[in-house]
């Protein structure tokens, strides 16, 4: 019988898989749809040859899968779909080496930026008005910050749930789905004597809204 891999097994591949900005990036793109390594190349502005071994990558550690072939003048493009979302878990992201961290956050920060910035210039960005855009600064101890973690990981799992069910809504009937995007953020800030009387601040008029 084949070994069943083990969870550090597992959380070491993907970390593995997560290790290079460009693999983060054509996973941030099949999530979202089906493509080659041909489109990916000329959206993300890089060679084939480049895009192509990163696909392979992704495919060996079982992070994308080949759904369609088509014949192109006399050669197969091969085309792909994401198995699992562009992100880490905690123990996913404690494997992944400190060096390679900023690569891997920036390459998800471009994509949250472009998101924002092509809502903007589209004019979708507050057509609804029961649409979101907070900023939080808080002072909190390390309880504080576990519990935000946890918190937003639940509420993760939440709108994957939304999402499931609105896609079988919509299976159902003849509604034109809306693309919507949530971007989750939660970092640590460097000290200063601004931030941290701006945080005091936003403490001091929740308790009052309390």
């Amino acid at each position: 019988m084949p070994r069943t891999r083990q969870k550090d097994d597992v959380e070491t591949i993907v970390a593995k898989a997560f290790a290079h900005p460009l693999r983060v990036q054509i996973l941030i793109i099949l999530n979202e749809r089906v493509a080659s390594p041909n489109l990916l190349a000329q959206e993300l502005d890089q060679s084939l040859n480049l895009v192509a071994y990163h696909v392979r990558v992704l495919e060996k550690y079982e992070c994308i899968e080949l759904v369609d072939t088509k014949q192109r003048r006399g050669a197969t493009e091969h085309f792909y779909r994401a198995t699992r979302r562009p992100f880490l878990s905690d123990a996913e992201w404690s494997r992944l080496p400190d060096v390679l961290r900023p690569a891997l956050s920036g390459a998800v920060l471009q994509s949250i930026f472009g998101d924002v910035e092509e809502a903007v210039k589209s004019g979708t960005m507050d057509e609804r008005n029961d649409f979101h855009v907070s900023r939080t600064p808080m002072i909190i101890d390390r309880t504080g910050w576990e519990e935000t973690s946890a918190l937003l990981g639940e509420t993760l799992e939440r709108l994957l749930q939304i999402q499931t069910r609105s896609s079988q809504r919509l299976a159902d009937n003849d509604e034109k789905g809306m693309l919507a995007k949530v971007e989750l953020l939660h970092f640590k800030s460097p000290e200063s004597d601004e931030g941290e009387a701006e945080a005091k601040k936003a403490a001091a008029e929740a308790a009052k809204a309390d």
